[in-house]
């Protein structure tokens, strides 16, 4: 996911279960290649990152990850792809989500069906905004922002901001408490 061009940039990592890894194992390379053909409406990134994409394609799975990438494509008046919508690209969301969590030590272990994932369609209110706390992986490749909400229905809000122009958000669902 990270271009050679960033050897420097923080990696996050999170510690988890084998049970959890197999749930994301298969989506995550599927998230590269969704990320890579929304990354800039005019021209694929030309980095490693592309490269390990076209690579990928030469895997004995790689067929199926081609034809899962030409499926998501709808034809238009522009070609376009809706990451939000596809399964596979929701579950590597939601499980960065739930990383950031643990980093920022907000909580740990998040079950994944507390957290909701979609891409950020309207503006976010000044009063809102100074809530959030920013915080940049590398600039042009991964910022992201945060509020801790706990109000008894959100424990915590995100924002995702990949390349200029891809902003996605993520809730994370209070506890349920019996």
């Amino acid at each position: 996911m990270y271009p050679d061009t960033l050897p420097t940039a923080k990696r996050l990592t999170v510690p988890e279960c084998l049970e959890c890894k197999k749930l994301w194992e298969d989506a995550e390379p599927h998230f590269r290649n969704i990320i890579l053909s929304i990354w800039d409406p005019v021209a694929l990134p030309s980095d490693s990152r592309t490269a390990s994409m076209f690579r990928s394609f030469k895997q004995p799975d790689g067929r199926r990850r081609a034809n899962d990438l030409l499926a998501r494509i709808k034809s238009g008046e522009q070609e376009a792809i809706h990451p939000a919508k596809d399964s596979l690209f929701n579950l590597v969301l939601r499980r960065i989500v739930r990383g950031l969590c643990h980093k920022h030590q907000i909580e740990t272990a998040v079950e994944d069906h507390r957290v909701h994932c979609d891409v950020m369609r309207w503006e976010i209110p000044q009063e809102f905004e100074a809530m959030l706390t920013w915080n940049s992986i590398s600039d042009n490749f991964f910022r992201y922002a945060y509020a801790v909400i706990n109000d008894h229905q959100i424990n915590s809000f995100w924002l995702l901001h990949f390349s200029k122009h891809i902003m996605f958000f993520g809730v994370v669902d209070d506890e349920v408490q019996c």
